[in-house]
């Protein structure tokens, strides 16, 4: 039978398999990213061109860095520890654009800290103080954190919601 287009593939024959098939796409995937947008915050795949839309702090890098870890990619995990290495996460490395409080703690500043915990490798450490200072703002006592809050910016009271 002719093969459909947007068909799925075969289903692999044992558990050993599919975990390759899966890894074999987790290793394509980020040969995407690092090929066409190293460094920047989101791949749009059918341009191939990278966007920062998350303040330039390399979400891809920091989302990928668990699975790489997980999935035993050893030069991939190295690719983006290498990105990661090259940011500056202080106020002062910032663009000045507001982004999520909630994205952004538990997307970069929780794939900082896995990558840490999974791999011992005390640079994801600094990172996420560095970006746990930025994002600091955002929590004003007393009351709930603040929405969205811009990484340029230092101390509380700069970013709206009333009081």
């Amino acid at each position: 039978a002719a093969a459909v287009a947007g068909a799925l593939p075969p289903m692999p024959d044992s558990l050993a398999e599919a975990a390759n098939a899966v890894r074999e796409e987790g290793r394509s995937t980020w040969a995407a990213y690092y090929k066409h947008a190293r460094g920047f915050d989101s791949l749009r795949p059918l341009s191939h061109r990278g966007v920062n839309d998350w303040g330039s702090v390399g979400m891809m890098a920091i989302d990928c860095l668990d699975t790489l870890w997980l999935m035993n990619l050893t030069a991939e995990f190295k690719q983006a520890r290498s990105i990661v290495e090259e940011i500056d996460y202080t106020p002062a490395g910032r663009e000045a654009r507001s982004v999520s409080t909630f994205e952004m703690t538990i997307r970069g500043l929780g794939g900082l800290l896995s990558a840490h915990a999974l791999s011992g490798d005390r640079l994801f450490l600094r990172k996420a103080e560095q970006l746990g200072e930025a994002l600091n703002t955002a929590f004003v006592p007393g009351r709930f954190p603040l929405p969205s809050v811009s990484l340029k910016k230092q101390g509380a009271g700069m970013h709206g919601g009333g009081g």
